[in-house]
């Protein structure tokens, strides 16, 4: 039995052995041709033999260089090196030992090796090594390309589900509470918008808690918000009034707004010599002033411009209210750091507007329209 496992063990062997020769044969494998490609910010090295070359690729600094060991191979008659380009200000060739040839490609610059392959065409028996040699200039390119497009793509959205805890909001008895129905939608909505990568959403609320109106802007504010959407639902004296609106900043209170600002300006001017030093610390200088007004503008702007993007995906799913685009002095939407909308779903004293906003297909399906519609605005 022994025995047998030994003659296993010596036929393995010399089946390993002999498929390492089919791979690396002993035959030396012919390099025919070394040529660059690319522009002085990133130079490809392609190396074309008429077999597999057994390599090493090795990056040194002082001085700086990029060092290609190729094994058991020689070179053809014809053969001769590229004219030094870009990053590459030299090439050097030397037999390192009996079975290696190394190259050395000394560079201007750090050496960046990316991209090692070893390919072979579809046709014909020519295979080919190559690597690239990039400059600093492009990695910082690549770098910063890689940051901006992150940075571009990764919107925060902040979704608002109004009221919560001891603050129902409007209900219709018995049937249906606001606060229970915008919890639900803002759920629905933050998974369907979880599913793009480009996105990072944060709700202000995640259970049946109280959240006062300045935490629930303090919030989106620490998360850095594109995007603050609050939802609610509404409530009608006329059971006929009915549809979806969406709300932004009014005339009226950007100047109320606008008019405290400039009342802390005049009182901490008018105080003289026996203010305080925190009065002055939180209170805002002119510049401050001006500054703050343009955002606040810049943000109604874009408000207005995704209001109007909502209303126009989701009227083909559910009824609007008469001029659904409105604007109004909400706390939520005063601040100048985003873009605010406040939307509400529809009217729990409507009977149709009741029913929809019980229904888990029609959520689901309003939902869908407010993802499109954001997209279209992030666009």
């Amino acid at each position: 039995m022994m025995i047998f496992n030994k003659k296993k063990i010596i036929i393995f062997t010399i089946c390993a052995l002999f498929a390492t020769e089919n791979v690396f044969s002993s035959e030396r494998s012919l390099i025919s041709k070394i040529r660059f490609s690319g522009n002085n910010e990133s130079i490809r090295v392609i190396i074309d033999s008429n077999n597999l070359i057994k390599h090493e690729i090795s990056a040194f600094n002082n001085p700086s260089r990029i060092v290609v060991d190729l094994y058991n191979v020689k070179f053809s008659e014809d053969f001769s090196f590229p004219k030094a380009t870009g990053v590459v200000e030299g090439i050097r060739y030397a037999e390192f030992n009996a079975n290696t040839s190394r190259i050395v490609f000394d560079l201007n610059e750090s050496p960046n090796v990316k991209n090692v392959k070893v390919l072979k065409p579809s046709s014909g028996s020519i295979r080919r090594l190559s690597f690239d040699i990039v400059s600093n200039k492009k990695i910082t390119a690549i770098k910063s390309k890689k940051v901006n497009k992150n940075y571009k793509l990764r919107k925060t959205i902040v979704i608002d589900p109004g009221h919560g805890g001891k603050d129902p909001g409007t209900s219709y008895p018995k049937v249906v509470s606001e606060k229970d129905i915008v919890l639900r939608f803002a759920r629905i909505l933050k998974k369907h918008l979880s599913r793009n990568n480009n996105y990072r959403i944060f709700l202000t609320r995640e259970d049946d808690s109280f959240v006062s109106l300045s935490d629930r802007v303090s919030f989106a504010k620490s998360k850095n918000a594109d995007l603050f959407i609050s939802i609610h639902a509404d409530a009608s004296s006329s059971s006929n009034t009915k549809g979806l609106s969406v709300y932004t900043l009014s005339d009226k209170g950007l100047d109320k707004e606008a008019e405290k600002l400039a009342a802390i300006e005049n009182s901490y001017a008018m105080v003289g010599s026996s203010y305080s030093g925190n009065y002055l610390r939180n209170a805002r200088n002119p510049s401050d002033f001006v500054k703050y007004q343009r955002k606040l503008i810049d943000n109604r702007f874009k408000s207005t411009k995704f209001a109007s993007t909502l209303t126009s995906r989701v009227k083909s799913k559910t009824s609007l209210l008469n001029n659904p685009l409105r604007s109004a002095g909400f706390a939520v939407l005063k601040s100048d750091e985003f873009p605010s909308v406040l939307v509400e779903l529809g009217f729990v004293t409507n009977e149709y507007d009741r029913k929809n906003l019980r229904s888990g297909n029609w959520l689901q399906s309003i939902s869908s329209q407010f993802v499109n519609a954001i997209n279209e605005y992030f666009k």
